[in-house]
């Protein structure tokens, strides 16, 4: 029986609570760089116990407010020991939140558990591996052949110096929602196309039907759309470049800026929820849940929300469809966490070998799935038994995945520093106080001010 065990709103919650949790990192680690910085990261070595030998293991978990979560991580770990009743697994759930305060200096400190949870972006999981206080997994992938199982998109992101630091927890993704009820009463095409979208859009409004749900009072939602018109234009590979500290492409480039545009756009073209800036993300969705608003660009994080406040209605969920059809489908998204190792673990085989089995085995993959967690690997879904919304999503990820591949949250994914441009400016952009071009320039400038400080 499926389940869906994750939070309410957990895609722009999530986003947001990372984006704090990683301006205190930056803090907290730049008083640790003194003694842990420049360290070069162990790679596997035979040190500890073999897989088959008596080990323990501690895992730090960041599923301290989700306790269904906990549960399918409890009932894997379990499966593990009994197949290895040589070890033993002790598992911690934490929140986020105080998964960052307290694991740089556990690390640190050369303390701390085996196996982490932790956050998968550059600035947090990064700045960890660059810091030689995580062991690179380049081994242990060619061991289990894990490269095979995961899509560049997802091992690049947990990948520093040519070295694998992470394994991509979760997919997110950024993409359309639909309430097919209203599209059937108003015979409308399904916004698989850009062109069917404005049609969409424009016959919605006709109807006095609000075309797109969106409230940005708390600023991240713009991130998700103006984020999706980004992806819906430019390249991943180019998209890299301007959201990772170590890329070399800029903010200021023109597709970057003529993309921003189109979502500026849309407000013009009267599609969105009026007076956006003053309205809340939970009102945005719930004028979605009431059929006020046909549209929502929204993340599969949204999913929980839609099983539990629409039930019996027909909602869809598609990859936001693509301007630019020369470039292979993609979408906004990230990493729902990453499992890492302690560069002191004292039992990394070991640990490898759990993380193997409660990420990569086919109970692992079901179980997740039917718990609401979108894989990271090419698992399609067989044998889970989910409704066809979580389906929606599983086929969002993978066309993602098989296309041009997972992006990025869009402006909260290099820096803190660009994140408060991006917070500090969107609502401007979107108001038509500030034109693409001069958001592109504030955005640009902090990408510049976080790369000279990450040298």
């Amino acid at each position: 029986m499926f389940k869906m065990a994750t939070k309410s709103g957990a895609l722009g919650r999530n986003t947001a609570a990372r984006t704090a949790a990683s301006v205190a990192f930056v803090g907290l680690l730049a008083l640790l760089s003194g003694c842990v910085g420049g360290t070069e990261s162990p790679s596997s070595s035979g040190d500890g116990p073999s897989v088959g030998e008596k080990a323990n293991l501690k895992v730090l978990s960041q599923f301290g407010d989700n306790p269904a979560l906990q549960g399918v991580l409890d009932q894997l770990s379990a499966e593990y020991e009994q197949q290895h009743p040589e070890v033993n697994v002790d598992i911690q759930y934490l929140t986020l939140d105080d998964l960052t305060r307290t694991v740089p200096t556990m690390l640190a400190s050369g303390e701390g558990p085996d196996i982490i949870d932790y956050d998968a972006n550059e600035s947090t999981l990064g700045d960890l591996a660059k810091s030689g206080l995580l062991y690179s997994l380049n081994d242990y992938a060619e061991q289990y052949d894990w490269s095979s199982r995961l899509p560049e998109s997802v091992t690049e992101r947990t990948t520093y110096d040519d070295e694998l630091y992470g394994i991509g927890r979760s997919s997110e993704a950024v993409g359309l929602f639909y309430n097919e009820d209203l599209f059937d009463q108003y015979d409308l095409a399904a916004p698989t196309t850009y062109a069917d979208f404005q049609a969409a859009a424009d016959a919605l409004k006709s109807n006095g039907i609000t075309p797109v749900a969106f409230g940005n009072k708390d600023q991240w939602p713009s991130s998700h759309l103006v984020g999706a018109a980004i992806h819906a234009e430019v390249p991943v590979s180019d998209i890299t470049a301007f959201e990772t500290l170590a890329g070399d492409g800029s903010w200021t480039d023109q597709d970057v800026v003529d993309s921003m545009q189109t979502a500026v756009d849309w407000i013009e073209a009267g599609y969105l929820t009026p007076n956006f800036n003053g309205i809340s993300f939970d009102d945005a969705a719930k004028q979605f849940f009431a059929g006020k608003a046909a549209m929502f660009i929204e993340g599969t994080g949204l999913t929980p929300d839609i099983l539990s406040n629409m039930q019996g209605a027909n909602v869809r969920f598609i990859p936001f469809p693509m301007l630019d059809e020369s470039i292979p489908q993609q979408a906004e998204g990230g990493l729902g966490g990453a499992w890492a190792v302690n560069a002191t673990s004292q039992a990394p085989d070991v640990a490898a070998d759990w993380l193997n089995f409660v990420h990569f085995s086919p109970a692992a993959e079901q179980a997740w799935l039917e718990a609401g967690v979108l894989p990271t690997t090419d698992y399609d879904g067989q044998g889970a038994n989910v409704p066809p919304l979580v389906q929606d999503n599983l086929t969002v990820v993978q066309a993602a995945q098989d296309g041009g591949g997972i992006g990025y949250w869009t402006g909260y994914s290099s820096s803190p520093l660009v994140t408060d441009a991006w917070n500090g400016g969107a609502q401007s952009l979107l108001d038509g106080e500030l034109d693409p071009g001069q958001f592109a320039d504030q955005l640009q400038s902090a990408l510049e001010q976080a790369r000279d400080s990450a040298q």
